[in-house]
């Protein structure tokens, strides 16, 4: 053709040079398959290999377009050292064989640096002669003829110092072998060489280093391997981990050849090169050994891009991954779905495809598609016809009524652990995917029937400290082996052999009830044995149970937080139980395993019932109605939430033991009578508010599952502010001077910061109105107190010692005989109900002294957080307040309901009602009026809805009431279901929302998932404008007060100069986006020391530390939940120093939809 050049291409084998035509618009990639092609290399080893220019010597990238020039020369090699060489020439033998003879030509060349001639002279003569073998043996050669040819296969730097003395040795070596292979000949030279140059190949670079600021950049030498990216200053120092290439992020490369080397953790690494082309071999080389390494499906850097790879996203195909990695994720994603399919590229032969599907009766099958270049269409193995694309031929499978019935492709995943790894370490691959796997196939197919030569089973576990009851099973650690080199750490519960003729039908009742349970609040069971013995294969949880963790020396460490956490915990699971129908019967602070603990989170799992029977120390745990008959209380939800309430109790006790009373049935007057357990020492009151409606009264009082799950986690994250450090602290250090500081500190509202501050809180709720003794003689335990005065007098102290419930100094319990008679709270069922007048509002609407907080405004603050107020929106509309849902800077939330008087017929609605705190400050209501201003102008189906404003008695703004509350709860409750196109969808709400605020000229100013509210499973709603502000012409807001401001969300511009604009709400949105796909993870920046995340009273240090490190150029890394794809497309953009040059929402917005096209 006119358009076509030759080019020339040097190999390593005998052919020497092979001269190719290349056509206009073609690509490196292209030429490579070529090159691949003719010397017989097939679809998967062929992304080792890669062209280089054989002048410079340096690598073109993949996507590099060819140069139409007569000159065009190029070096074709394997690029990409394999893990193994055995691997290699098990996937490929002709790439096996192509390396060895790359390998032999460089040591002929004296072209590997790390074989010196005095360090390796032996050696290198050895490789010499067992060449020499192999060619006799491969070429059918006597051993005179390649003896007279032994400069062929000496290396040259051996001939040239040893010209007249190294005949001899060759000859006598020579005739000594004999009785070998070719293949084993070729076998023994590479590991002889693989000891002489163990990086071979490996590959070097000069660039400038940037050192920070404060130091100039430094002239380094780069070197990349398989493993990692190492630099030097000079060649005489010793080589320094610049980043392993498992630990790589992203690449990113600017228009000076600066590349900035963007790491999972730690700060970026900054690198200059000279020129262009020594960047993007630099960058290609990076990005190949990450490829075939971590991801095969990512390319690091946007500018270094594999032209193969992008089609195949297209098509939502996979590479050559092989019939068997196809069918197996089809069972484990899809239980082989009817309709389900899979499309992946041959991994011996070029141009063609194979359909993996399902068909109706849910049978897998393949079909063979080939793709026809010179046509330009595709065929299908044994079908008549032509297609002109994949889709088409995916779409001829139809039923005898003429519809298509393969409905959902599975595209590739960046997660997908296949043989297309090979640069990937083999032991790491199958250690990570067996796990990987396991679990994955156990969650999607439900629990395996495992025999005993899959099994390890190590001794019983040794349980201490706690009186064991007699158990008829075992617990023991084990070790399951699926395959070879694949294994799972498991506990292994065993059934008595003694016992099971007694308890085999209950046992297995147990296990097929548990096998319906997925959750992550719960222990897996992953599969039964049935011989030797009858056994439950359980996640092992390795940190036992959380009453004896609670009760250990190294619960020092265990904070309010830790437990409202594990709290959460335990409601998630009692609602997964109720949502499948299964009660558990046995809840108990002992049937609670620490799953994990780190100075972030605190993970419990409640784990199976066991088989047990009922006795008088479960009298706490078991709800009035069933002490007649205990066994009801196996049937009862009603009562596995009041034993949740006194489960509660113990975890926020610290573990105590709840030891049996001697009188039982005075034990149960009390209850019966409606006296409830103390609150224990320590403990948050709304805390214990949510124990007392647990132990509400089975009519109707008492707390349903989710709603306990609701509202504990709205303790958590609206309280707590997810987590350890509060959101909120006060950024700019420069711009308020001390005394400024001074004046807020003492005009702050102490109350309202302790009853934040749980860590801190006295509980004084012992008041002559609210708490009781025991052993007053009131009505309602008269015929308590006269039944047994001894035995009054007992209990009297019994529950005095509740009542401090604490561990000692040393860890253990304290005996109840040291301990005084302490008051305790009587509650009737009438007080459990929230919002009646006069119940629990008065024990909370007390003052740390115990006193009436009767502040300003009218009202009193502890009251109308529990009763109900009505007030009139308007003539015909009333809202009743009820319970407070969250609460912000200035003003608290409450759930209400809007009545309209003339509307019999119409339901009442529910809505969220948000009014002042009592004792807001002048500047409190300024933000409260410009809030409300703000919401009315607002009207978008991604923005909560304002429905009006109360003027009387006091200003209160009514929005619509988003029932599944906050998006950083609803992250953490329902992660096992969200998929990342679910999450996707939520980001795209988000940004639509905001791009909307944008053209309102509103600047959000606390964006983050705390403030994102979810309407239903695929919408969310932007709320919480206390922080918004209108820009004016300069489209930007300049601080004006010193304030809390959530400065983890902030933009380095907002914490320095107090700058806010749309630009620095997109910062705020990344980091959103950092919390949604972390599933509610918290932001916290890598190489920040923990004290500087605690600083509540050094804020101005924190925010110092903080700024500086994301000027450095520190940014959080990719959450291990999210794909780099989205990490890098969606996310990092967003955190670019200069705001400039961060996307606006509606660029975000169209990033989106391009990355659910993908998902």
């Amino acid at each position: 053709m006119e358009n076509d050049r030759l080019t020339i291409v040097y190999v390593a084998n005998e052919d020497k040079e092979l001269t190719l035509a290349i056509t206009y618009g073609q690509t490196i990639e292209d030429l490579c398959l070529k090159v691949c092609k003719s010397l017989g290399i097939g679809p998967v080893a062929r992304h080792l290999f890669a062209l280089r220019n054989h002048y410079t010597k340096l690598w073109y990238p993949s996507a590099y377009c060819l140069e139409m020039k007569d000159k065009n020369k190029f070096d074709f090699r394997l690029r990409f050292k394999p893990s193994s060489l055995q691997r290699l020439k098990h996937v490929d033998v002709n790439a096996y064989d192509y390396y060895f003879q790359q390998a032999r030509s460089d040591v002929m060349d004296n072209k590997v640096p790390d074989i010196v001639y005095e360090r390796h002279k032996q050696e290198l003569i050895g490789l010499g002669v067992s060449d020499m073998y192999r060619v006799m043996l491969e070429k059918r050669l006597p051993r005179e003829t390649v003896e007279s040819e032994y400069r062929k296969y000496i290396p040259r730097e051996c001939i040239k110092r040893h010209a007249f003395f190294i005949k001899k040795p060759i000859h006598n070596a020579l005739r000594k072998i004999s009785g070998y292979d070719a293949n084993y000949v070729k076998e023994q030279y590479l590991k002889q060489f693989e000891c002489m140059a163990p990086n071979y190949p490996y590959e070097e670079y000069e660039a400038l280093m940037d050192r920070g600021l404060q130091n100039p950049p430094a002239k380094v030498i780069l070197r990349v391997n398989v493993d990692e990216i190492k630099y030097s200053e000079t060649l005489a120092i010793p080589w320094t981990t610049l980043c392993a290439i498992e630990d790589l992020c992203f690449v990113s490369i600017r228009q000076d050849n600066t590349v900035e080397i963007s790491r999972k953790n730690g700060i970026p690494s900054y690198l200059k090169f000279s020129k262009n082309a020594l960047l993007m071999s630099f960058v290609s080389a990076l990005d190949g050994y990450y490829r075939l390494a971590v991801k095969w499906t990512f390319n690091l850097c946007g500018e270094v891009v594999t032209p193969s790879l992008e089609r195949l996203h297209k098509l939502k195909c996979h590479g050559p991954v092989g019939q068997e990695f196809s069918y197996t994720k089809l069972q484990q994603k899809r239980a082989n779905k009817p309709g389900s399919y899979l499309l992946r590229e041959s991994e011996t032969e070029y141009n063609v495809y194979y359909l993996d599907a399902c068909n109706k009766e849910g049978k897998l099958f393949s079909k063979r598609i080939e793709e026809r270049t010179v046509s330009d269409d595709f065929i299908i193995t044994g079908v008549p016809g032509r297609y002109n694309t994949l889709a088409q031929c995916v779409s001829s499978f139809q039923d005898s009524e003429g519809q298509s019935y393969l409905s959902e492709c599975l595209p590739p995943s960046e997660y997908d652990k296949s043989s297309l790894l090979l640069c990937a370490p083999e032991s790491a691959v199958s250690e990570v995917a067996a796990d990987e796997e396991i679990v994955a196939s156990v969650l999607e197919t439900g629990p395996r029937c495992v025999p005993q030569n899959q099994l390890e089973i190590y001794k019983p576990f040794l349980r201490t400290g706690r009186i064991q009851q007699y158990s008829p099973t075992t617990l023991h650690r084990a070790i399951w082996r699926l395959t070879k080199g694949k294994k799972l750490e498991v506990a292994l519960k065993i059934l008595k052999q003694e016992e099971e003729t007694n308890y085999t039908k209950e046992f297995l009742e147990l296990a097929g009830k548990w096998s319906q349970l997925r959750s992550g609040t719960l222990v897996r069971l992953y599969g039964l044995t049935v011989t030797p013995s009858i056994g439950m294969l359980l996640e092992l949880v390795r940190h036992g149970s959380l009453d004896e963790y609670l009760r250990s020396p190294s619960s020092q460490t265990i904070k309010t937080v830790d437990m409202v956490e594990a709290t959460a915990c335990l409601a998630t699971a009692l609602w997964h139980l109720e949502e499948n129908g299964i009660v558990h019967g046995n809840i108990r602070c002992n049937k609670l395993l620490v799953h994990a603990h780190t100075t972030n989170s605190f993970v419990v799992k409640l784990a199976d019932p066991g088989i047990f029977v009922y006795t008088e120390t479960d009298i706490h745990w078991l709800p009035p109605e069933t002490y007649n008959d205990p066994e009801l209380a196996r049937y009862s939800f009603q009562a596995d939430v009041w034993a949740a309430g006194t489960t509660i109790w113990q975890i926020f006790a610290r573990g105590v033991t709840l030891q049996e009373f001697r009188n039982a049935d005075a034990m149960k007057k009390c209850y019966k009578s409606g006296k409830r357990l103390p609150i224990p020492n320590g403990c948050p009151m709304e805390v214990y508010r949510l124990m007392l409606e647990c132990w509400g009264d089975s009519s109707g009082s008492r707390k349903q599952p989710q709603a306990i799950m609701r509202d504990i986690n709205q303790i958590l994250y609206q309280v707590y502010n997810s987590r350890r450090s509060h959101a909120y602290a006060t950024a700019f250090p420069k711009l308020f001077s001390s005394e400024m500081k001074k004046f807020e500190q003492d005009n702050s509202d102490s109350s309202d910061n302790k009853s934040l501050n749980s860590e801190s809180r006295s509980n004084s709720f012992s008041t002559d109105n609210t708490s009781l003794r025991w052993n007053d003689t009131d009505d309602s335990t008269q015929g308590l107190i006269n039944t047994n005065e001894d035995s009054t007098e007992d209990l009297s102290a019994y529950l005095g010692w509740l009542s401090s419930a604490r561990r000692d100094s040393e860890g253990c319990s304290i005996s109840q005989n040291n301990i005084p008679n302490m008051n305790c709270i009587e509650r009737s069922t009438q007080v459990l109900r929230i919002g009646h007048p006069g119940d629990l509002g008065e024990v909370i609407g007390r003052n740390e002294s115990g006193t009436e907080d009767c502040g300003s405004g009218g009202s009193s603050n502890g009251s109308l957080g529990q009763m109900r107020g009505i007030y009139e929106l308007d003539i015909d509309c009333n809202v009743i307040l009820q319970g407070r849902i969250g609460q912000g800077f200035y003003g608290e939330v409450y759930r209400g309901t809007l009545e309209r008087e003339n509307g019999k017929d119409i339901e009442p609605q529910q809505v969220a009602i948000k009014k002042l705190k009592t004792r807001a400050l002048e500047a409190d209501i300024r933000d409260f009026e410009r809030e409300i201003a703000i919401m009315k102008t607002l009207k978008h189906p991604n923005v909560v809805e304002i429905l009006g404003v109360i003027s009387e008695p006091e200003v209160c703004l009514v929005m619509e009431y988003v029932k599944h509350g906050s998006l950083q709860s609803y992250l953490s409750i329902h992660k096992q279901e969200l998929t990342h196109r679910r999450l996707l969808g939520f980001a795209l709400d988000i940004a639509t929302g905001m791009d909307y605020l944008g053209s309102m000229s509103i600047v959000h100013r606390d964006l983050a998932a705390r403030n994102i509210l979810v309407a239903d499973e695929n919408k969310v709603k932007i709320s919480d404008f206390g922080l918004a502000q209108v820009t004016g012409k300069n489209d930007y807001y300049i601080l004006q007060t010193d304030r809390g401001l959530p400065i983890k969300w902030y933009a380095p511009e907002s914490i320095r100069d107090g700058k806010f604009s749309t630009r620095s709400d997109v910062w705020s949105f990344g980091v959103t986006m950092y919390e949604t796909f972390g599933f509610g993870e918290e932001p916290r920046l890598p190489g920040l020391d923990s004290s500087t995340e605690r600083l509540q009273n050094e804020q101005e240090k924190g925010s110092t530390e903080l700024l500086a490190a994301l000027e450095r150029g520190t940014r959080l890394p990719c959450p291990s939940t999210c794909p780099q794809a989205i990490y890098v497309k969606l996310m990092y953009p967003c955190w670019h120093l200069q705001s400039h040059q961060r996307p606006d929402f509606a660029t975000l917005c169209k990033d989106i939809k391009d990355l659910l096209a993908q998902y």
